[in-house]
């Protein structure tokens, strides 16, 4: 079992280690990954530590996620329940596809949401060749390109206007960001090899890996699969496309906030629940947005009084925004 250093999470990883001792005293129990691998890893925390913590864990592991997010199967209330279950038998093991990322020959870590191309400032416009298993696609403009995997689908792909996919669907969608020759997103099966070549633009280009790892991405492009071992997921339920939808209604739409929003306002508004009052420049940080999606989502959310602005104590120049 590994656990986030919040305190919140840290307690809650606390207590289901001593319920596990005192009901299930013959199940080994460790803090660390191995070797030997461990065939289940409890991660207690958000989807932002699990991200951190993924691709450390080795591949015949299985994942079971403690917490409130959209990677958790249960929240911390429900752990011991879960544990139960698990030595029980009563759970199945889903494998999710992940993005292996090649960058002039080096490898990147595996990311399990996406892979997003953009400026190093935000908003900066870019240009860029696409191609799929070496055969070019399109070449457009605009403040980027995102490569997501099902799992990822309803995060920056969804925002940048990508569909919503399935966990178990064995395909990746590539979605243009702000495209200027109207490019739509383009769905291509799993062991496609999407090349992103040919990069112009008058600032640095970075890739980001599921908004936590930035790297400097050179004209010459990168190659994206999704070829590699899975991710492995410990499940309790038959169906998840209801938890799915449940989750993403009760983020996105929940508390008021419109239908016909645009999606980059519903998917900040769902950073601000999850992680209290932010600046604008936390906003762009936290989401990988480029700077002018931000700021239109913001406008957008402030206009329809779905946040609330007020100054900054630190910077009268700054403002933060949060939920009302």
């Amino acid at each position: 079992m590994i656990a986030a250093k919040d305190g919140v999470h840290r307690d809650a990883a606390a207590a289901l280690a001593r319920g596990i001792r005192d009901r299930f005293p013959d199940v080994p129990l460790r803090t660390d990954l191995g070797p030997p691998a461990p065939d289940v890893l409890i991660l207690v925390g958000d989807d932002r530590f699990v991200l951190d913590t993924l691709w450390r864990v080795p591949a015949s592991s299985a994942v079971l996620v403690v917490g409130d997010g959209f990677l958790s199967e249960v929240p911390p209330s429900g752990a011991e329940g879960a544990v139960r279950k698990v030595l029980a038998g009563g759970h199945w093991i889903e494998e999710r596809l992940r993005l292996f990322v090649s960058v002039g020959g080096r490898e990147l870590p595996p990311a399990l949401n996406e892979v997003a191309l953009t400026t190093n400032r935000g908003g900066g416009f870019l240009r860029y060749s696409l191609e799929i298993d070496g055969e070019r696609v399109w070449r457009d403009g605009g403040d980027g390109v995102v490569v997501a995997t099902p799992t990822g689908s309803t995060g920056y792909g969804l925002s940048a206007g990508g569909p919503v996919m399935m966990e178990n669907a064995e395909t990746v969608v590539v979605v243009p960001v702000c495209s200027s020759t109207g490019q739509r997103p383009l769905v291509v099966p799993r062991q496609s090899v999407i090349g992103i070549a040919d990069i112009e633009s008058r600032l640095s280009c970075d890739l980001v890996l599921d908004g936590r790892e930035r790297v400097r991405a050179r004209a010459s492009g990168f190659t994206v699969r999704a070829s590699g071992p899975a991710a492995r997921f410990v499940r309790l339920g038959k169906a998840r496309y209801l938890q799915v939808f449940g989750k993403l209604r009760a983020k996105q739409v929940g508390r008021g906030v419109p239908a016909e929003a645009p999606p980059s306002a519903k998917f900040l508004f769902r950073l601000l629940e999850d992680q209290g009052p932010l600046t604008e420049r936390q906003l762009i940080a936290e989401s990988g947005l480029p700077e002018r999606t931000v700021r239109n989502a913001v406008r957008y959310m402030a206009t329809a009084n779905l946040v609330r602005r007020s100054r900054s104590l630190r910077d009268a120049r700054e403002a933060i925004f949060s939920i009302p």
